[in-house]
């Protein structure tokens, strides 16, 4: 187990009367409590057949110590959907805030417009820092030809969708189209039976029990729920990459050719999403091409 204090080097927006926009100082201070750990075992072994298996794992818990001149937060990054990416005091190293749901004994408080309450944008709404990560490389040979596979799984995180918080809000997700209540389209006027009771609490704790309309679509997306909406849980498990090798037989190169040996392969890198939480989208892409 390991402990390590660094000092983070950050650009700081300073006033123009300065004579500069921006310095380069010493952000502050982070903690990173953590472990890695490798085993390597070779299940089988025989003349022509060899199976061999390394797992990596590792685990990382970080806490922002101290920040300059006593400032509290720090934001790193800003996101559509007013979602900021920060360095926050007592908090871990990449906090995402934003506007959030209320909560009401577990269950989300529903404001007197039908549609649910929400807190400023300064809400902790996630942390990108995995729980977890785990490498599996398994390397089969056969006399000369091999096959390598590497699995990667990671625990935890969080990844703001930019896709769901808009694609949701323009209806252009089958989550935008289900039944109601009622057994009718919730696109369809409420008077003809459409529109939606969302699921949740008066400030009261009395159950919602008022139609909202969701011809427009929003009621799904953010017009009508906070950015804490869009958030979820970053886990996955992916084939990372498969090789194929084959080695040349040394005949072909001749006892005094200064060539010894050669291989051939082919490998293939993010082929399959075995497992992930996220809807329609890869969990490590990038929120925007900005």
């Amino acid at each position: 187990f390991k402990t390590k204090t660094s000092d983070q080097i950050f650009y700081i927006n300073t006033p123009e009367s300065s004579s500069t926009s921006r310095a380069v100082l010493n952000g502050g201070d982070i903690e990173n409590k953590g472990i890695e750990a490798s085993v390597f075992a070779i299940p089988v072994q025989t003349k022509d057949l060899s199976w061999k298996v390394t797992v990596n794992y590792t685990i990382n818990r970080n806490k922002v110590v101290e920040l300059y001149d006593g400032v509290s937060n720090l934001q790193l990054a800003a996101f559509g959907g007013g979602v900021t990416l920060n360095a926050t005091v007592g908090e871990p190293y990449g906090v995402l805030k934003g506007t959030n749901f209320t909560y009401k004994d577990g269950q989300k408080i529903v404001a007197s417009t039908g549609y649910y309450a929400q807190t400023d944008a300064t809400s902790v709404i996630g942390n990108v820092t995995p729980n977890w990560k785990m490498g599996v490389n398994n390397t089969l040979t056969y006399k000369d030809l091999s096959l390598g596979f590497l699995i990667d799984i990671q625990d935890g995180g969080s990844v703001f969708s930019l896709d769901q918080y808009y694609g949701l809000a323009t209806g252009l997700y089958a989550e935008t189209v289900p039944l109601n209540d009622l057994g009718k389209p919730v696109r369809s006027a409420i008077a003809d039976g459409g529109g939606y009771i969302v699921p949740g609490v008066l400030a009261d704790g009395t159950p919602n029990t008022k139609r909202v309309s969701g011809e427009n679509y929003g009621l799904f997306g953010y017009r009508r729920n906070p950015a804490g909406g869009f958030v979820y849980d970053a886990s996955y498990v992916k084939l990372r990459e498969v090789t194929i090798t084959y080695k040349l037989p040394t005949s072909l190169f001749g006892g005094k050719n200064f060539i010894k040996g050669a291989t051939l392969s082919a490998v293939g890198r993010n082929l399959w999403i075995i497992s992930k939480n996220l809807p329609y989208a890869d969990p490590e892409d990038g929120l925007t091409s900005g």
